[in-house]
């Protein structure tokens, strides 16, 4: 069990002594943050309220969409559910959108099936 100077159990190390391993803990944290959230993703924009989003291919089948606060804010649908109090979250996606995406599949603007390598080659 490790312990933190005046503040009790802890379960990672206190690296406070060592900077170096903290600013490298911090950089490992960053990177690990950016390919989680957009490794492998492809912006597109929806052709009918032009909402750009990160989308990325896993499969034929599966489909992951990174929404950001304006295009949330742009989106009709969801402006719509979110109007009468429903869970945007809740919607799988916009049916515009989808139909956006599949465009940049085909189009080749966004890969059928992303690659599990980190684009910015960290892994």
């Amino acid at each position: 069990m490790s312990t933190v100077s005046g503040t009790g159990w802890a379960k990672a190390p206190d690296y406070t002594d060592d900077p170096e391993r903290l600013a490298a803990i911090a950089a490992a944290t960053a990177r690990d943050r950016k390919h989680y959230l957009r490794g492998g993703m492809s912006p597109i924009e929806c052709r009918t309220c032009h909402a750009n989003v990160l989308v990325k291919k896993t499969s034929p089948h599966h489909t992951s969409v990174q929404w950001n606060d304006d295009a949330l804010a742009a989106c009709h649908e969801i402006s719509a559910i979110r109007a009468e109090g429903g869970n945007a979250a809740l919607l799988p996606t916009c049916p515009r959108l989808s139909a956006s995406i599949e465009h940049g599949v085909a189009e080749g603007l966004v890969p059928r099936e992303s690659p599990e390598v980190d684009p910015d080659g960290y892994w």
